[in-house]
Parts: C-alpha cells; structure tokens; sequence
C-alpha cells in the first residue's frame, strides 16, 4: 500500500517540530472507519455523510464516475483529454470522491453549520481550529501577499482575508481541479470545479469575495483582453448570501 511505504521512510524532524502536507497519510481514515464500523468506506459515507445532506451524485470509486449520466472528461492544458487516473481511487478517503457543482455547494453549507445533525458545532471547531501556522514559502504572488495567518486544521485551511476569517481546501489530481473557500461569520462561500489541471480557475475565489465585502476589484485573474471593470456600484453589489435550502 502507498501509505504503508511511507513507514518505511526515515524521518525528517521529530514529531510536533515541522509540518509538511502529506495527503496519502489521509487515507488512514478509510482503515479506521471500516475497521469501527465493520462496513466498507465508501457505504458509510453515503449513509452518513451524502444521503443526509443530499448529495445525490456524490459517490466514492472509479465506477461512481465512469457510471454517472453526466460528468466531464479531464483535459491537460485547457485543450488535450485526458484518460482518468485510477490511481487515486486507490486511497479513497484522500482523493476518491466524485462530487457535483451542487454537491458540494451543499457540503459547504453544512461546514457553515447549515445541517447540525450531520456536522455538530463541535465537529465544526474540532476540524477548523488552526492548530498548525503553515506560513508560505517561495516566490508570493499578489494572491498570497492579500491572504495572511494561513495555518492547517484537521483537512482544512485557515486564513484571513480584508480582516475576515475564512476557511479553505483545494485539491487536484491529474486532469481535474476544484476548492472551496467560504466565510462562517457571514454564511457565504464559493464553490468551483473544473477539469483541466491548469490552476488559473482558483484565482476567481477572490473576486467573489471583494464583491462580498464590498472592496474594490482586483483583477484576479490576469486573463488577456479583459474588457473595463465594472462601476463602483455594481462591484460592491452581492445577489445573495443566503445558502441552498
């Protein structure tokens, strides 16, 4: 098993001393799940997890994808399709899900605490609680110079952008890329999914919230040929804050 190898590599620091994101290692989850409950991963994340809070499309497992109605191909560079990688519904928990626009519309309300009786208050805090500083490294684009105290929960990313807390994950694998980023305080989010593996797309989550916020455009997205900003008025304009029903 690819997480089993990892035993076998010497370490880097002492525990509790540095912090590196190691998103195979996630998939533990799926051992101690089976093993607590006697059921497979993927049964009682539909029961407990997807049906509750309506996620009728989401599904774990090649077959889920390959099998649905309706689903887009992965493409390289924006253009090229690309065949689907089995490789990561081999670690199920850590990048095995199938998901819908509005799947995970739905799943970010319910990390807004929009359904209790499947995520609990306390569930929320145990899992957004910053509990590690994951400070950027490198050359830092406009993006990450606007977002300050990043740290790491329990699979989730934390920081602050114009003064707001927000709460973050972005994930890709070969050919397919999506994120949610979205504001407990004020109940607001954006969801996104694409299938390509450029990551141009993620920088859109911004956009939204300076029209959330009211704070004047950046272009975000640096794409050639963009036509003027819009006024002032409609750049602090927001349809809705309300989430799905």
């Amino acid at each position: 098993m690819l997480r089993a190898a990892l035993g076998t590599l010497p370490p880097y620091c002492a525990p509790a001393t540095c912090y590196a994101y190691q998103n195979i290692a996630f998939n533990t989850a799926t051992e101690i799940v089976e093993r607590a409950t006697g059921q497979g991963y993927a049964s009682v994340a539909r029961a407990r997890l997807f049906a509750p809070l309506g996620m009728a499309g989401a599904s774990i497992g090649q077959a889920g994808l390959l099998g649905a109605a309706n689903w887009a191909q992965p493409h390289h560079n924006n253009k090229s399709p690309a065949s689907v990688n089995d490789s990561y519904y081999r670690v199920p928990a850590a990048g095995g899900v199938n998901s819908s626009i509005l799947d995970l519309t739905l799943w970010m309300r319910a990390q807004m605490g929009g359904a209790p009786g499947v995520l609990s208050p306390k569930a929320l805090d145990t899992m957004h609680r910053p509990r590690v500083t994951t400070p950027p490294h490198g050359r830092r684009g406009p993006m990450d110079r606007a977002l300050a105290d990043a740290a790491y929960g329990l699979g989730w990313r934390t920081f602050t952008y114009a003064g707001h807390a927000l709460v973050w994950h972005r994930g890709s694998v070969d050919g397919y890329g999506s994120l949610i980023l979205f504001d407990p305080a004020e109940k607001s989010g954006i969801v996104m999914l694409w299938n390509s593996n450029h990551h141009e797309a993620a920088r859109l989550q911004l956009e939204f919230f300076d029209m959330l916020y009211g704070l004047p455009l950046t272009d975000w997205l640096e794409l050639p040929g963009q036509p003027e900003a819009p006024d002032a008025a409609m750049a602090g304009e927001v349809a809705s804050r309300d989430t799905p029903p």
